[in-house]
């Protein structure tokens, strides 16, 4: 049967969930008290007997004075996002953000052909990240919002390891 959460409230929007695959960790959207922006990401744990710890802001890293919506937490823990306060190609991206320690690091735009000059948002993918959907009202869509799939090709972010030689000007 269906359960309202007890962070609920008249007072404020509370949405867009996504459960962590472990089960411990609820991800949601929300303009509650303490939020930075418009619309911020926000998790909470969730308890072996059902209840919940008190939500937490994810922060400035992910958060910005514009709107972060549609979190999405892939199996290996990387935060997939839309925002419109972080830079971007226009209107809503998508962005990703891989764990780090007890946050998520930088966040990083997805770039071309995900994100458009249009909205896009409410991306998730595959344990493999190799399929995933995306919603967009991109000039090409049927209606104001679409779904497409979406078959990627190459690493979302590849791992560049850059090798060198650091020099200090004055020695």
């Amino acid at each position: 049967a269906e359960e309202m959460l007890p962070f609920n409230s008249d007072e404020y929007s509370v949405g867009h969930p996504s459960l962590s695959a472990d089960g411990k960790t609820l991800y949601f959207v929300s303009d509650m008290p303490g939020s930075i922006g418009g619309t911020d990401i926000w998790k909470v744990s969730v308890n072996t007997d059902g209840s919940f710890g008190s939500p937490e802001n994810l922060g400035n890293t992910i958060n910005t004075e514009g709107n972060e919506m549609f979190p999405f937490i892939h199996s290996d823990g990387t935060l997939f996002f839309a925002s419109n306060g972080h830079l971007g190609f226009g209107g809503l991206d998508i962005f990703m953000s891989r764990s780090a320690g007890n946050g998520f690091g930088a966040p990083s735009n997805l770039g071309a052909p995900l994100n458009s000059s249009a909205d896009d948002f409410a991306f998730i993918i595959d344990a493999n990240q190799q399929n995933g959907f995306v919603s967009s009202n991109r000039s090409d869509s049927q209606g104001s919002d679409d779904i497409y799939s979406v078959k990627i090709t190459s690493p979302l972010l590849p791992d560049y390891k850059i090798e060198g030689i650091a020099y200090d000007a004055r020695t």
